[in-house]
């Protein structure tokens, strides 16, 4: 077949060589559109590559009159590169469903079956792919175990063999693994490209070894490896992340020097960002926020990472409200604020005790179409019930949003409980603080005492006495001991409604039980003025003025024993059937 021809002298035969070689030439076949073309003998290209081991993008350093030439050589590479890397994933993605499809203890027999079933797999690349079909699944004993034995299948480790494992370690977590790997990696002769190296400088900075990092960091320059931004944002994170901020503030000086000496690197929003948060977390955000004007007036954008840590930092030095600033030049800046920035302002507020702009937040928080997280709800919710005393008019929004938390997924607190009963019983809704109790006994948790104590004094108050006396039973049932302040309350509400036996029949259960109720004297007194002439002809028309349920805590109190009574399980229906109690009591 006959084959157009570039018009040059000689033929390109060399292939296409490691990227971390200076200098470099290409392929000569190449196809575009159907036609085929050998170009002829071109002077050097020198390559740059970018951040893909497999795309390669060419950088003209020859004669004017070869662009043309090299562009069809640009485009040709990119091509081939992308059907090349589209194949290796597919190839990477079958190995990885093969192998995970098969139990443990089987995969090392299953992985020499299917080197051999593909002819050993002699090249290089192959064993790449399956050793990181096998990292894919987690299996790094057996990815090890194909990594030691190459030799034996007559292929040794080339520099992305290496590489894989590198950045496999630090995704683990790893970075000091994947250092021993790099020290292999460069005692066998191979160099590692900047992208490697800037994982592994970004895994040791996450984890707060800065030093190590920027040991990597000096390594790149030994290699002619040019540190980006990426890279340096990594390391102004890291040393924000172990409050060393003077030398982020420092480095962030250095690489607007170096912007503005004309070099390729400059600092991104990202790079201000990283640094703004370190010194909010020190507690100085006047400082942030100078940075963040003068990341403005350089024409970068910011965006809501850049905003959230203003939003902390304004929270940890106990100014929330400057937050709602912030909102503001948002807005103003076309840049929505997410989820982040209304969580930690929603949470400062709360923390500082500015309830009413937090219900704000909260509020503005559901409209815009986000779902506070549980554990921020509970805390709102408890926020309001303790407002709400001082302040009946946020009874309303009190209830709503503990209706919501019913409503939605959320898990109620027990503390949470507690305060929601007690906010009823102010609020006068008793029935309502009952049915709470008994959801609440329903989930697991049974009230504290102080709880059940605030139910029987609403209940009281309102002369529901044998209601009263079924909340006190319920103790009973779950083998707690009421209080002194729980016999007192009924002692008082028993002696206010004239029925002395049954208030003294509570005193006798409580002396039973150990608890000594303080209202002995109000009994004394009350007796008195029941005896007297002027008030009751005799002891038999007292007697006939006693109620059926003093009768029965009279019986009550004159047993050995306090008999339980069996109630209805919260699980089984309604509530207390507080009629049984009625007809008991």
């Amino acid at each position: 077949m006959a084959y157009a021809t570039l018009p040059h002298r000689q033929l390109l035969s060399k292939p296409l060589q490691h990227p971390s070689t200076q200098a470099t030439t290409l392929f000569t076949k190449i196809s575009i559109k159907n036609s085929q073309f050998i170009i002829h003998i071109i002077n050097p290209i020198e390559l740059s590559f970018n951040v893909s081991f497999a795309n390669f993008k060419p950088a003209l350093k020859a004669r004017p009159r070869l662009a043309a030439h090299s562009a069809v050589l640009s485009s040709s590479v990119e091509e081939n590169g992308e059907v090349e890397e589209r194949e290796r994933k597919r190839r990477v993605e079958w190995f990885a469903e093969k192998i995970g499809a098969i139990p443990d203890p089987e995969r090392p027999k299953f992985v020499e079956t299917l080197i051999e079933r593909h002819g050993g797999l002699r090249k290089i690349s192959s064993f790449n792919d399956l050793m990181t079909g096998l990292l894919m699944v987690q299996d790094l004993n057996l990815a090890l175990k194909l990594f030691d034995e190459m030799p034996l299948h007559g292929v040794a480790p080339d520099w992305w063999t290496y590489s894989i494992l590198i950045r496999y370690y630090c995704r683990k977590r790893e970075p000091e693994e994947g250092r021993k790997m790099l020290d292999r990696m460069i005692e066998n002769g191979f160099r590692p490209n900047g992208v490697t190296l800037t994982i592994l400088v970004y895994s040791f900075c996450s984890r707060g070894k800065i030093q190590k990092a920027i040991e990597v960091l000096e390594l790149m320059g030994r290699f002619g490896c040019k540190p980006n931004v990426y890279t340096y944002n990594s390391v102004l994170k890291g040393l924000c992340f172990v409050g060393r901020v003077e030398e982020a503030c420092k480095m962030l000086m250095d690489l607007k020097t170096k912007r503005d000496n004309g070099e390729s690197i400059s600092p991104d929003i990202y790079s201000y960002a990283a640094v703004m948060d370190g010194l909010c977390k020190v507690g100085r955000s006047p400082e942030a926020i100078e940075l963040l004007n003068e990341a403005i007036a350089l024409g970068l954008t910011p965006n809501a990472v850049t905003y959230n840590a203003l939003f902390a930092g304004y929270c940890k030095e106990g100014k929330p409200k400057k937050g709602f600033r912030l909102l503001k030049q948002m807005k103003e800046r076309d840049c929505a604020p997410d989820y982040i920035c209304y969580s930690t302002l929603l949470h400062g507020l709360l923390k500082w005790g500015e309830v009413m702009a937090a219900l704000w937040v909260y509020n503005q928080m559901l409209e815009v179409g986000f779902k506070v997280d549980e554990r921020m709800m509970n805390t709102l919710l408890r926020a309001l019930c303790r407002k709400s005393w001082a302040d009946e008019g946020l009874l309303k929004s009190a209830y709503q949003v503990y209706d919501k938390m019913k409503s939605g997924p959320y898990a109620i607190y027990p503390d949470t409980y507690y305060l929601v009963i007690h906010t009823f019983c102010i609020g006068k809704e008793i029935d309502n603080a009952l049915v709470t109790m008994n959801e609440m006994v329903a989930a697991g948790h049974f009230p504290r005492m102080v709880t059940i104590n605030r139910i029987i004094h609403g209940l009281c108050k309102e002369g529901r006495i044998n209601e009263a006396i079924s909340v006190l039973v319920l103790q009973y049932e779950a083998s707690r001991i009421p209080s002194k302040i729980s016999y007192n309350i009924l002692i008082d509400e028993l002696s206010r409604q004239g029925h002395l036996l049954g208030a003294s029949s509570i005193y006798g259960s409580a002396l039973k039980l150990g608890a000594t109720p303080h209202k002995l004297s109000i009994l004394k007194s009350k007796a008195e003025e029941k005896m007297r002439p002027s008030t009751a002809g005799s002891l038999s028309e007292m007697s006939d003025q006693i109620a059926p349920s003093d009768m029965v805590l009279r019986e009550a109190a004159n047993e050995s024993t306090m008999e339980k009574i069996p109630f209805e399980s919260p699980t089984q229906g309604p509530g207390i059937d507080l009629e049984i109690w009625g007809r008991r009591f």
